[in-house]
């Protein structure tokens, strides 16, 4: 019977894994298909389009001609336009194309990841629901004649006219705090219909347990008693995270606002790997860290999961993709936006050396963060 479990552990582990490698390909392909579809309305060559890496398993040309390929090693692929590491005189050739232009192919592939993103975490908060307060609870209130308006089982949408959105412990405290008054109006979901009530921020007191209050799961235990009461400012709700489903258009907003709040979250990471505040381990990874990520996600949360992380990193990697870091689109644009204003290009040669040197320390690093990981990503599985 243990052999058994361990076998279906085995093979699920193995499906986790595809999965997430589909999933990285798939954000991959966008990528590469903005560059491409940008490039064929703009006139330019394309000499291949290829998804994966490494000698081709198949390999054939297109009635558009260009040739389509796909390669073994999951982790990439290319949109290789004619001129773009070199010069050529043909027609059509990157480097013969106006600058506007260049850019324009260069930045369509991080255009793509970013309304991929939007669009699909639109579809993840119209099919699945989008994460908001639920009030489970009440607190008593310091002032005896204090009335709660809020009730068990209320899901705050509004508060003083301001959406309530996710990964911000759903500002409900920063709403409070640049309120101009005391008295509040809530849009709640209550019983089906929406209403507006009106609530008054308070002081309300709380229980503090002690940590062998919790069981190993981090739940509260039934017979836990507080060791002592504290107190705070608010609406005196106790509340749990529940999934509310929006329309597609309602979604779309709040998922443009939830891949904004992901990249100053990302932006943050990286100035607090700079400062020490963040640790390289877990906050880097090159592609086993991504697709171990991912894998791990799907075990634990199905194709919600798959959509979520998928929305999240095509987002991060549009972020990353623009950096003016050698290899990457956004130092393809510096050089151009050079030329630009030179009225001349950099020496096509210096620049190609300057490419494969990032490339390769690019790779190194991702390399590095993975070895740095390994650890992390075996308490994964």
């Amino acid at each position: 019977m243990n052999l058994l479990c361990s076998v279906q552990s085995v093979f699920s582990t193995i499906g986790y894994l595809i999965v997430a490698l589909l999933t990285l390909m798939v954000m991959i392909v966008i990528h590469e298909f903005g560059h491409y579809i940008v490039g064929k309305i703009l006139k330019f060559k394309v000499n291949e389009f290829a998804i994966g890496f490494g000698p081709p398993i198949v390999r054939f040309m297109m009635k558009s001609g260009e040739y389509f390929s796909i390669r073994p090693i999951p982790l990439g692929g290319f949109c290789a336009f004619e001129g773009e590491d070199g010069e050529s005189s043909v027609k059509g050739a990157f480097n013969t194309m106006a600058p506007w232009k260049r850019i324009l192919v260069l930045i369509a592939g991080v255009t793509f990841n970013i309304i991929s993103a939007f669009l699909v975490m639109a579809i993840v908060f119209t099919a699945y629901g989008y994460s908001l307060p639920k009030v489970n609870g009440l607190y008593d209130s310091t002032d005896p004649s204090y009335v709660h308006t809020l009730q068990e089982g209320d899901v705050i949408l509004k508060l003083d006219g301001k959406n309530i959105y996710s990964l911000t412990d759903f500002n409900i405290g920063s709403i409070i705090s640049k309120a101009d008054s005391d008295e509040l109006i809530a849009l709640v979901e209550r019983n089906g219909e929406k209403i507006e009530v009106p609530v008054k921020v308070g002081e309300f007191s709380y229980p503090i347990y002690a940590d062998d209050a919790y069981d190993e799961n981090g739940v509260l235990k039934d017979d836990a008693t507080p060791k002592e009461y504290g107190t705070y400012t608010g609406l005196g709700i106790v509340s749990q995270v529940t999934l509310y489903k929006f329309n597609f258009f309602q979604s779309l907003w709040r998922g443009i606002v939830y891949c904004a709040q992901i990249i100053v979250f990302l932006f943050q990471t990286i100035g607090g790997l700079f400062t020490g505040a963040v640790a390289v381990k877990g906050a880097l990874g090159g592609p086993i860290t991504t697709v171990s990520v991912i894998a791990n996600t799907v075990s634990m949360t199905g194709f919600r999961g798959v959509l979520t992380l998928l929305g999240m990193m095509s987002a991060n990697v549009a972020i990353f993709n623009i950096l003016p870091l050698p290899a990457l689109d956004g130092s393809k644009v510096v050089f151009v936006l050079i030329e630009w204003i030179r009225g001349k290009p950099i020496n096509r040669k210096a620049e190609a050396i300057i490419s494969t040197i990032g490339l390769v320390l690019l790779f190194g690093m991702t390399i590095v963060f993975d070895i740095i990981n390994l650890g992390w990503i075996a308490s994964l599985f």
